[in-house]
């Protein structure tokens, strides 16, 4: 792995979240039209949150929405920080449509704007969404909430966080880090591990804090976490395990997610995939880490990286990590060439590089292998979001595979707020025995170059290695 320097790129970061505009009628329907998908298939109250850009710059959402099965959106509330201002806990109605393949679209209406949105149900309790508008595009997801976590009792204890966004200046910023609360809101401790444009601060105290979290009584609730500079935030439930945050301050405007902090152990193989910022503009790597639980990156590991559309494919990768027992670690690869800061969760060992040249962030995951072409068959959906070299682009997609190396089936894109719906969409992949894996995804807008890391049959991850797109993505199978 190459050194990455010279960070000199103020642009939107574009990581992995989703949500945008108009259109969403036109949601894709080409693909195979034969899962078990309806209106019913969305039930009950769900999370969701999309990052993304609009007319005004970085945009960032979250809420919640109640869908009553039959197509409509019958409450719910919604966070939004934009360029056009900050805009907290107004209420949303709106209607939605699923075809039998698991793609539909919604419409969430607040006062502060009405949201149009394609999507591909996974399950009844898990989505991928793109907004679809002419002014906006954003990618994101949506989670089914647990009632029975809304309150500070259930979230009591240790919990892992990943943010992500723009600084004062548009510039890319992104944090990580843990914090302890109670179970009457107090933050008793935690670290932070930030990279602001180059400039990095590590392993800073969070400062002790009464009530600095809220009781989310309706699935939403206030936080507000204190190394240096305070930072506030809106958060919506999913479970015990796992909430949706975003920054409600002028600046930075973050968001990303928290997850339960579980064992702080690390050993066996992961699938892994990072985004954010480096030398050149925007950059995406993915790979394979494979550890022995001792301490080491076996040099059996490996990364490929887009970095501004120069490509490197299957550079060997080795090093060390470690793990302190409050759940902060560090992972230093190729004798100090990259550097990140790790921390343990359900939802997967986050990761921050806390390089000056490098603004990247995302997540491993731990394998469960050996795998062949014949571990990806069956429904999918796809999401990846990315920039080309004037615009971001999201998609997300429904797809057949063979398990032989072949995949069919429909894409909506929004590339800058120029819609492509319903696109027919084909693809070819060669998964080796480690999980890494090389594909195509065609449409009528041209072929991706693809290549995969495998976590299991059931999540797939991606970037992408064209030299006009730089985009991370994801696979589910439905």
């Amino acid at each position: 792995m190459a050194v990455r320097a010279g960070l000199a790129f103020s642009s939107v970061l574009f990581f992995f979240m989703v949500l945008i505009g108009c259109g969403g009628s036109g949601g894709g329907t080409s693909g195979p039209i034969n899962g078990p998908f309806s209106n019913s298939s969305l039930t009950g109250s769900y999370a969701f949150s999309f990052t993304g850009v609009n007319q005004f710059g970085l945009l960032a959402v979250v809420g919640s929405f109640q869908a009553n099965g039959s197509g409509a959106i019958t409450g719910g509330s919604v966070d939004v920080n934009s360029g056009n201002g900050i805009f907290q806990n107004q209420s949303v109605t709106g209607s939605y449509n699923v075809h039998n393949n698991g793609q539909g679209s919604a419409t969430i209406t607040a006062s502060a704007g009405t949201f149009d949105i394609d999507f591909v149900i996974i399950s009844s309790g898990h989505a991928l969404i793109i907004r679809f508008d002419n002014n906006s595009t954003a990618s994101g997801s949506i989670d089914l909430q647990s009632s029975s976590a809304f309150s500070l009792s259930s979230l009591a204890g240790s919990l892992v966080f990943n943010i992500s966004g723009n600084d004062a200046g548009g510039n890319a910023e992104a944090a990580t880090g843990v914090f302890t609360v109670d179970a009457s809101g107090n933050v008793n401790s935690g670290v932070q591990d930030t990279n602001d444009h180059g400039l990095v601060t590590t392993n800073v105290a969070l400062i002790p804090a009464a009530a600095a979290m809220s009781n989310p009584a309706s699935g939403r609730g206030t936080l507000t976490i204190t190394a240096g500079s305070t930072l506030n935030f809106v958060y919506y439930v999913v479970d015990s395990t796992h909430l949706k945050l975003l920054e409600v301050d002028l600046s930075p405007v973050l968001s990303g997610d928290a997850f339960r902090q579980t064992s702080t152990a690390i050993s066996g193989s992961f699938a892994f995939t990072v985004g954010g910022v480096s030398t050149g503009g925007p950059f995406a790597a993915g790979g394979i880490l494979n550890t022995d639980g001792a301490g080491n990156v076996l040099n059996t590991s490996m990364e490929d990286s887009n970095n501004g559309g120069t490509i490197s494919q299957n550079v060997a990768l080795s090093g060390t990590y470690s793990v302190a027992g409050n759940g902060r670690g560090t992972m230093v690869l190729n004798a100090g060439a990259i550097n990140y800061a790790i921390y343990p969760s359900a939802g997967g060992v986050q990761a921050l590089e806390i390089d000056p040249s490098t603004v990247a962030s995302g997540a491993a995951f731990q394998q469960s292998g050996p795998f062949s072409n014949s571990s990806i068959q069956g429904n999918y959906g796809l999401n990846f979001t990315g920039v080309t070299s004037t615009n971001e682009i999201d998609s997300d997609a429904q797809f057949s595979a063979d398990g032989a190396g072949h995949v069919s089936g429909a894409a909506d894109f929004n590339d800058g707020g120029t819609l492509s719906p319903n696109l027919s969409l084909t693809g070819t992949y060669s998964i080796a025995a480690n999980g890494r894996g090389t594909g195509t995804l065609q449409s009528s807008l041209g072929t991706q170059n693809v290549i995969f890391y495998t976590v299991s049959n059931s999540r797939v991850l991606f970037i992408d290695v064209d030299g006009g797109l730089v985009a991370t993505g994801l696979m589910q199978h439905q």
